[in-house]
């Protein structure tokens, strides 16, 4: 006996929930009871969505599995549900803030946080003082970028002469939103939650689910195990790195 879809077996119902369809299959208990565990309820199929799985016994030695799917108004599949099975991760995306340092926006420039000193003498601003991203100067030693008065240089005795204060004064970071993805899992005993958070925090890796994401990578920062409708659950939390030059490697080890 080969499966075959039972005559006259094809329902379609429309609900306020979409359009459910039932199909039954019939063939030998071996080969139903193979074909009903081959889907899971959750699995995207030919007509949407499969919703349930039923198997009965028919006249002889018949038997029949019978599949219920669940498609949109539209006849499309609905959103992919979050899997509900033991150590089956799901995923939620949310914004957090990052604190960067200030020269590390792509919009930098020097005199966001830095005096234009000037050696004894000399009066004129520079045409580059409101247009330098960089804090080095290679001007007849003329003049010179500091972070703080304390900096500023003497020559011969003679003290240097504050041309221009900081744009920004006192900023030296500024506030960045990033992305962050949660994972969760459930499990059935803590040891198993704990597995899976366990060597992950502080290191730099990748959640299974990035939603479209790309460019950089991606740290894990936070780590829970907790009890609560009767199972164990494992998050971890990874935050996408501030620029595409990722996290630093020198300061983050790799994921396992």
């Amino acid at each position: 006996m080969s499966l075959t879809i039972k005559y006259n077996s094809r329902r379609t119902e429309r609900t306020d929930r979409g359009l459910s369809t039932t199909v039954c299959w019939a063939g030998s208990r071996s080969e139903i009871e193979t074909f009903a565990a081959a889907e899971r309820p959750g699995a995207a199929g030919e007509y949407g969505t499969l919703e349930s799985v039923l198997v009965s016994q028919d006249a002889g030695g018949t038997w029949c599995c019978e599949r219920r799917y669940l498609a949109d108004q539209n006849g499309e599949l609905p959103a992919v549900k979050p899997s509900t099975e033991y150590g089956k991760k799901s995923a939620s995306l949310r914004g957090s803030m990052l604190s960067m340092p200030l020269e590390s926006n792509p919009e930098y420039l020097t005199c966001w946080d830095h005096y234009l000193a000037a050696a004894p003498g000399v009066t004129a601003i520079p045409e580059w003082w409101e247009t330098a991203k960089d804090p080095i100067i290679v001007e007849n030693q003329k003049y010179a970028w500091i972070k703080s008065l304390g900096e500023t240089p003497v020559t011969s005795g003679a003290k240097w002469k504050i041309l221009k204060k900081p744009v920004k004064p006192g900023l030296s970071n500024y506030d960045l939103a990033v992305y962050s993805v949660t994972e969760t899992a459930r499990f059935r005993t803590p040891e198993a939650a704990g597995r899976m958070v366990a060597g992950n925090l502080n290191r730099i890796g990748s959640p299974e689910e990035t939603f479209g994401i790309t460019g950089g990578d991606w740290k894990c920062d936070d780590a829970t195990v907790s009890y609560r409708d009767g199972a164990w659950f494992a998050t971890l939390t990874w935050t996408r790195s501030g620029n595409d030059k990722g996290w630093d490697k020198d300061l983050y080890n790799q994921g396992n």
